[in-house]
C-alpha cells in the first residue's frame, strides 16, 4: 500500500521530472472579498503555515514573487534542512514571475511587471526577477518556474510577443540547468496554442483554477492532450464558493468515510491533476495528504464532474479576458 501511495502521489512531468501531486499553496491574504477590512497579501501568515505544513509532511511548496512569502518559505525549509528533518532533494519548490500590476499588491519594487510598458526590457527583467526569487528563497534553483499570468489587456499581438519573450528566457534558464522544469499559469487553450507555435520547449505545467464548481474542462482537456500537466489552484474554491457544504460532496464524504476536501483532492488525483490545497488547520492539512487509501467509483467521478457551475473563486481575475 505504501508503494501505491508513492506511485500515485508522484506525477511525472513531460521532461521526466517527478513532482509531488499534492502541494502546499503559499499565497496568503484576502483577494476574494474586496469589501473586507484588509484586501491584499498577508505574507506574515506564511511563517506559522510553513511550520505547520512541514510538520504535516508536505514536500511540494508553491509560491510566487508577488506573494511576498518566498523568504518565509525558503527560511523555514532551510531550518528544516538544518535540523535534519528534510533534505533539499526531497523538496519540490515552485515559484512564479511575470504578474501584471495588481490592485491587491504594491507594484513599485517590481513584485509585478508592467510588461506592456515599452520602456521595460522584459527579457532582462525576467532574468532579474528569477534571480530575486532565488535570493529571497535562499536556494540555488527552483524545481518549477511558472509564467504567472498570460499578460494583461486586449492587445493580442503585443501579449503574444511578450509571452514569447518571457518563454524564451525560461527556455534559456532551463537549458542552463538553472531550473528543473518550466511552465505557465492561468493560460487558456488559445494562449497555449500560440505559445506552442512560438516555443521550442513545450510547457511542462499549466497551473489553473480547478474545483468541482469550476471544472475548467476545456483547458484541462487541451493540456492533457498536449502532455502538459495540470496543477489545480483553489481546489476548495478558496473558501468563497460554498463548495465545502455541497450536498453531493457531503454524501460522498459519508459514503467513502472521508471529508469533503479529501473527496475533491481524490477526484483531481484520479484524473492525474495535481493540486494545491491550503488550510491553516494542522489536522486538515495532514488529512489533505491522506487520499491514497480509497478510490472514487467511475459513476461518482462523473457526478462530481457534473457539479461544474463555471463559478470561479476570483471572478475579477478571468484569464479569458486577456488577449
Amino acid at each position: 500500500n505504501k508503494k501505491k501511495k508513492m506511485d500515485e502521489g508522484i506525477i511525472t512531468l513531460g521532461n521526466g521530472v517527478k513532482m509531488p501531486a499534492l502541494g502546499f499553496g503559499c499565497a496568503f491574504g484576502n483577494w476574494a472579498d474586496t469589501n473586507a477590512e484588509n484586501v491584499g497579501f498577508t505574507p506574515e501568515d506564511a511563517w506559522p503555515a510553513m511550520s505547520m505544513a512541514i510538520k504535516a509532511g508536505y514536500k511540494h511548496y508553491d509560491t510566487a514573487l508577488i506573494y511576498g512569502t518566498q523568504r518565509a518559505v525558503g527560511t523555514q525549509l532551510g531550518l528544516a534542512y538544518a535540523a535534519g528533518i528534510l533534505k533539499r532533494s526531497e523538496i519540490f519548490i515552485t515559484t512564479k514571475v511575470f504578474h501584471p500590476p495588481a490592485d491587491l499588491g504594491l507594484n513599485l519594487i517590481h513584485n509585478t511587471l508592467d510588461m506592456t510598458n515599452s520602456a521595460i526590457d522584459v527579457s532582462t527583467r525576467i532574468r532579474h526577477d528569477y534571480e530575486r526569487c532565488l535570493q529571497e528563497l535562499g536556494h540555488g534553483h527552483v524545481d518549477l518556474l511558472l509564467m504567472h499570468w498570460p499578460g494583461t489587456g486586449s492587445d493580442a499581438v503585443l501579449n503574444r510577443a511578450l509571452r514569447k519573450q518571457c518563454w524564451q528566457v525560461f527556455e534559456e534558464l532551463y537549458r542552463q540547468k538553472k531550473v528543473k522544469a518550466i511552465g505557465v499559469s492561468n493560460f487558456t487553450p488559445s494562449h497555449l496554442t500560440q505559445l506552442l507555435e512560438d516555443c521550442q520547449i513545450v510547457p511542462m505545467i499549466n497551473q489553473i483554477e480547478v474545483s468541482p464548481y469550476f471544472a475548467n474542462h476545456d483547458t484541462v482537456t487541451f493540456c492533457q492532450a498536449h502532455n502538459i500537466v495540470v496543477v489545480a489552484w483553489g481546489p476548495f474554491g478558496s473558501g468563497a464558493t460554498g463548495i465545502l457544504r455541497d450536498p453531493l460532496l457531503l454524501s460522498l464524504a459519508q459514503k467513502y468515510n472521508k471529508n469533503i476536501g479529501q473527496i475533491i483532492l481524490r477526484w483531481l488525483l484520479q484524473r492525474r491533476i495535481a493540486s494545491l490545497p491550503k488550510s491553516s488547520n494542522y489536522d486538515r492539512s495532514k488529512a489533505n495528504l491522506d487520499i491514497f487509501d480509497f478510490n472514487i467509483s467511475a459513476d461518482d467521478m462523473t457526478l462530481i464532474s457534473k457539479l461544474d457551475k463555471n463559478l470561479s473563486s476570483v471572478p475579477h481575475g478571468d484569464p479569458h479576458a486577456i488577449a
